[in-house]
């Protein structure tokens, strides 16, 4: 699907591979997590997400650096071969999976409805708030670049440093972040602290826009800090929670069921961001900063309701890092 992007020639034809693409990349998703889920120790299921994470932020990196020549570069021949590029990267992960070990599936039980995921309601719910809380992915992406260079006195550099910054410290810091997510109850905690960090991030971007160049680009950087603080620990705390309150032979649709929240966040961020962030201004910086808190404290009573409808909640300890 990615090379199909060569044979484009109008905004139809790439809306459609863009959309195959985004389906494509939400299936593998759940895929991903039940690979994780079927090949991994529960106890380093979130140490393994963790480190793919930060890998993943690698690769991000190298990407944005071979697009930034490309678009220097402003010529077919140098977007057509990074396109190429993309596919080939495409390939070669298809290839290491193929080349995984088989893994021998759980033995669902005989009689009951088989998508049980869908009828989780305390999981659903905990999805939902994952969901709207990974909406501030778009305030690092949309709104801040938006904000800095309409709405503050710091200079246009900002947006990539603060890009750099975010991408450095992932990398950097994930792995560690992860510590005490293994467990359900050390997960849910993680999300309330998160909710906490992007709720101050939320309050010092909107202070920026009212200070002089130094003043604003501080609080910038210290809210960036935040942010990624934030955005390590609503992370991991995702990852603790879907795998622990998901049974064993239901891996694989709960990982998907949990990959839906994501997208629904994906959706409406844009809109939401913009139009509080940029439509209104500060009042609207402390609304969004208001909302994450608000979720992330409603995400520990959602996991212990959910762990009442369970027999048992599976537990590991936490990873040590």
């Amino acid at each position: 699907m990615t090379a199909g992007l060569i044979a484009v020639r109008s905004f139809p034809a790439f809306l459609l591979v863009g959309a195959a693409t985004a389906l494509a990349d939400a299936v593998e998703r759940g895929a991903r997590g039940a690979l994780i889920a079927g090949a991994i120790p529960a106890d380093q299921r979130v140490h393994t997400r963790a480190y793919l994470r930060a890998t993943t932020n690698v690769g991000i990196s190298v990407g944005a650096v071979l697009g930034g020549f490309a678009i220097a570069a402003d010529t077919r021949t140098g977007y057509v071969a990074l396109i190429l590029a993309a596919a080939v990267a495409s390939l070669a992960a298809a290839v290491v999976l193929i080349r995984l070990p088989r893994i021998a599936p759980v033995a669902a039980p005989t009689h009951g409805p088989r998508l049980i995921a869908l009828r989780d309601r305390p999981f659903l719910a905990f999805t939902l708030l994952d969901g709207l809380m990974s909406m501030h992915f778009s305030l690092l992406n949309i709104a801040l670049p938006l904000w800095i260079a309409g709405h503050t006195r710091a200079p246009a550099w900002m947006i990539s440093a603060l890009m750099l910054i975010n991408t450095v410290l992932v990398v950097l810091l994930q792995v560690r972040a992860a510590r005490g997510a293994a467990t359900v109850p050390g997960a849910a905690r993680a999300a309330r602290r998160a909710g906490v960090a992007i709720a101050l991030a939320c309050v010092l971007f909107a202070v920026s826009g009212a200070l002089p160049p130094v003043g604003a680009i501080g609080l910038l950087a210290c809210g960036s800090l935040a942010h990624v603080t934030g955005e390590l620990w609503h992370s991991a705390a995702g990852w603790g929670i879907s795998f622990g309150l998901a049974p064993a032979d239901a891996q694989g649709q709960y990982q998907g069921a949990y990959g839906m929240g994501y997208e629904l966040g994906k959706m409406l961020a844009p809109v939401v961001v913009t139009s509080l962030a940029l439509g209104w201004g500060v009042p609207g910086w402390l609304l969004l900063g208001g909302l994450f808190l608000l979720l992330g404290a409603l995400v520990p009573p959602v996991v212990r309701w959910a762990a009442r409808t369970r027999p048992t909640t599976p537990a590991a300890e936490p990873v040590n890092v």
